[in-house]
């Protein structure tokens, strides 16, 4: 009953203009003084139609209810347009390529968080690779009779760093709004990452290079820190004795006399999982930091280059973008 009460009521119009037309022609009938016979007849006439019309038309009606019933218990994805009911009105067409434009809009979107998650557990993956080192090595000093608590210091403070690049990690994946480009003075941003760092140099024996830093730049200065920080902490990393020096030369330069990369493995640094022999060698890296400092120097305008020599050294060059390009 329910489904022949809404088919009456979406075809009302139908016998509505059924009931006006009757009405219509006895009124013609009645004025023009002609035998009723004749109203019979058209009456007649008219309602053998409307009965073959609303059989047709209600059994079409009862087939695309059920059609779309059927849909309606099913997950609908583009393939359930193939099940949708033969449309017999241009309104009815132009309907159903919007909801197949919406279905793959939809997939595709599906599609591309399916392709995040995966990345971001790939990714999750290399980070904990990177973070047992220094797990490991707390470890072994707790267990160690003589606790040494300047390398505990240490290795907590390289946990906190791979946390921290996690952390960036994941707010670099966030939209333009995040970024501030403003001017800023270099010299005072390089001192501050560098007091996190001292007490590196200091276990190392590593002399420090400071030059023509007192510039000013356009940047974003929290992720600008990012960069440096994580430039800096390998820089140390891959040097054991030596110098690191910061200095201006149109560009911000970072070199150290560190144990250098190889030729084939320069030009892939940049890749995301990608270690290179230093990396798989002595196990310190996850591929992550360089990837992430390209991603984030790309994000904020900047360019960023590495040359690397073996037992040479590596030179990496921030370049920031000019006030023209700010401007535009």
């Amino acid at each position: 009953m329910k489904l022949l009460g809404s088919y009456l009521k979406e075809n009302s119009h139908v016998y509505v203009m059924y009931g006006l037309f009757a009405s219509l022609t006895l009124a013609t009938v009645y004025l023009y003084n002609v035998s009723l016979a004749l109203f019979w007849d058209v009456l007649w006439f008219l309602s053998f139609a409307l009965v073959i019309y609303s059989l047709i038309k209600g059994y079409r009606y009862r087939q695309t209810i059920k059609q779309l019933q059927q849909i309606q218990k099913r997950p609908l994805t583009t393939h359930s347009l193939v099940f949708f009911p033969r449309p017999t009105q241009k309104s009815e067409q132009m309907y159903q390529e919007i909801i197949q434009q919406l279905l793959q809009e939809k997939e595709m979107q599906q599609q591309q968080i399916l392709e995040q998650q995966e990345a971001f557990l790939e990714d999750f993956g290399l980070w904990m690779h990177q973070i047992k080192t220094p797990l490991a090595g707390l470890d072994l000093l707790v267990q160690a009779p003589d606790v040494d608590r300047q390398r505990m210091k240490n290795e907590l403070f390289k946990i906190n760093e791979y946390l921290q690049l996690m952390l960036n990690y994941l707010r670099q994946n966030l939209n333009h709004e995040d970024l501030v480009i403003e001017k800023i003075s270099l010299e005072p941003v390089v001192k501050e990452v560098l007091k996190k760092y001292a007490i590196f140099f200091s276990q190392k024996n590593l002399r420090l290079v400071l030059k023509g830093l007192n510039v000013t730049v356009y940047t974003d200065k929290k992720w600008f820190i990012f960069i440096l920080e994580q430039l800096l902490f390998n820089a140390i990393k891959y040097t054991e004795n030596g110098e690191i020096a910061i200095y201006w030369d149109q560009q911000l330069v970072i070199a150290d006399t560190g144990i250098g990369i190889r030729p084939e493995d320069v030009p892939r640094v940049f890749e995301k999982g990608y270690t290179g022999y230093n990396g798989r060698e002595q196990q310190r890296a996850s591929g992550l930091g360089l990837y992430l400092c390209q991603m984030v120097a790309d994000k904020i305008g900047m360019a960023l280059t590495l040359t690397s020599q073996m037992g040479q050294g590596t030179q990496l060059t921030l370049t920031f973008p000019t006030e023209q390009n700010f401007n535009e």
